[in-house]
């Protein structure tokens, strides 16, 4: 039995799949470039520097790697050889677990802070001119609540985030050494 062209549209056309599709379309819009931009400022890959900003939200930037895996939703396997190539290249260090003599703690290296750091101050930049430049501050509040309801009615779960949303101080998006002109929190976002 064929389906008909309208029964496919009524598919095609459902409010979750184009809703669905919309996601994918900005999140690879927006996630392309950031993977650019980061490499660029700073060599890493996008799968590294994720590792290192999840390092650096864990209480003193370190954690095991189960706990990485389960953060990232990487395999095992897939996370012990990206920790593996980034350990060689000085991005982090394994380090004893002190209660667990099974475990070992991930850290990130002065290399890897550093490395971080540059791409964060080229990433923030970026995000902040495609995810919340176009928005007013009510957008922002609205857009921040509907991802965390979706994702706290997912199995991933929410990042961990402020009590409330705070813009970086400019000084955290300056080269070090190099005052930095612009003020993110001095931006207007009106309608």
């Amino acid at each position: 039995m064929s389906v008909g062209d309208e029964a496919i549209r009524g598919l095609v056309d459902d409010e979750a799949v184009t809703l669905y599709g919309d996601v994918l379309r900005l999140t690879d819009a927006i996630g392309g470039r950031a993977e650019r931009i980061i490499r660029e400022a700073s060599g890493l890959s996008g799968s590294e520097f994720e590792v290192l900003l999840r390092l650096a939200r864990h209480p003193g930037n370190e954690t095991t790697s189960a706990r990485l895996a389960e953060d990232l939703s990487f395999t095992s396997g897939g996370l012990t050889r990206l920790i593996a190539r980034m350990e060689a290249a000085g991005l982090l260090a394994r380090q004893p677990h002190p209660s667990d003599g099974r475990a070992v703690l991930l850290q990130p290296t002065a290399h890897g802070r550093d490395l971080l750091a540059r791409a964060l101050r080229a990433h923030i930049p970026q995000l902040t001119g495609d995810l919340l430049d176009p928005l007013t501050r009510v957008e922002r509040l609205i857009l921040r609540e509907l991802v965390t309801k979706l994702l706290t009615h997912s199995s991933r779960g929410t990042v961990r985030r402020p009590t409330q949303p705070q813009p970086l101080p400019p000084s955290a998006l300056a080269a070090p050494g190099q005052a930095d002109e612009t003020d993110p929190s001095a931006r207007s976002n009106t309608p």
